[in-house]
């Protein structure tokens, strides 16, 4: 993994960080939830409405990430699943291993 795709899988996990903690306030409530975007781009400030079990899902692989549609990074993470409102991507290779090392439910 080269630096370029070091630092891109560091920004999605700072987004997956923050969506964590989303993840716990929607823990104790119902309805719908913004969760911001995990794309690579640092700059995205774009969130995605979910039911805190829609994340619980994608969350139960630790290489999946969820974005806007079109906002993931083909050369480094592969398209799993496409719903109107986002896209679940899940990192491969040295960023997938990675990214899973960065997990906050690992620690």
């Amino acid at each position: 993994m080269d630096a370029r795709e070091k630092r891109m899988a560091e920004n999605e996990a700072l987004f997956r960080e923050v969506n964590e903690r989303v993840q716990e306030a929607a823990e104790h409530g119902g309805g719908t939830y913004d969760y911001f975007c995990e794309c690579a781009n640092v700059d995205c400030t774009f969130r995605i409405t979910l039911a805190p079990a829609e994340y619980e899902a994608i969350r139960k692989d630790a290489k999946q990430l969820v974005v806007l549609p079109n906002h993931y990074t083909p050369e480094i993470e592969e398209l799993v699943a496409e719903h109107e409102s986002h896209w679940i991507v899940r990192k491969d290779g040295e960023a997938g291993e990675y990214v899973e090392k960065l997990d906050p439910r690992a620690r």
